[in-house]
């Protein structure tokens, strides 16, 4: 009985192992290299309004998913200003502005470099753009550009994380839609 029950685990495991590696290793060429997810919205509120909301990137945390617990900003304001992010299990990175067009657009990029690093990205960084589509209607466009530090892992996570990512994508933009409509 102890035999049997050891064979069949033995083979669900080797299955779900098998599973795994032909699930990563045809999902290795998508997660390869530099991948983007965009996110956009249409919000009824003029271009100016919906800057200062979104703009307002020492107070995130309030406004983004769950994912970022604090921000804190530790040096400058506009392009080179550098803040720390933190998520709720205490983990943190830095990311530092490396385009700030007011009332176009601004950008970040992640130090994936350091030591501490939490996250499984080689490199990580966002753009927040602006578009006026009429003087009551904006477009916002969030553009994150990511590659992953092994590729084939990535590709086991690949449609895990993008889910994800479009769940907290909609949270921040709906906040930011709230705000901008509301007031």
């Amino acid at each position: 009985m102890i035999r049997k029950l050891l064979k069949w685990t033995s083979i669900i495991i080797s299955s779900l192992i098998a599973i795994i590696l032909i699930y990563g290793g045809s999902q290795y060429p998508k997660a390869k290299g530099v991948n983007h997810f965009i996110s956009e919205r249409i919000i009824n509120a003029p271009k100016d309004k919906v800057w200062t909301i979104i703009s307002d990137v020492g107070n995130y945390h309030k406004v983004t998913a769950a994912g970022i617990d604090d921000v804190k900003i530790i040096e400058g304001e506009g392009l080179g200003l550098k803040r720390v992010c933190a998520d709720p299990n205490g983990n943190s990175w830095e990311e530092t502005c490396t385009t700030w067009i007011p009332e176009q657009e601004f950008s970040f990029k992640v130090n994936t470099q350091k030591e501490d690093y939490p996250l499984p990205f080689k490199s990580l960084s966002a753009i927040w753009k602006l578009d006026s589509i009429s003087p009551n209607t904006t477009k916002i466009t969030i553009d994150m550009s990511y590659e992953f530090k092994n590729a084939f892992l990535g590709g086991l996570f690949l449609k895990l994380g993008e889910k994800q990512a479009h769940i907290d994508s909609n949270i921040l933009l709906n906040n930011w839609q709230k705000m901008a409509e509301t007031n």
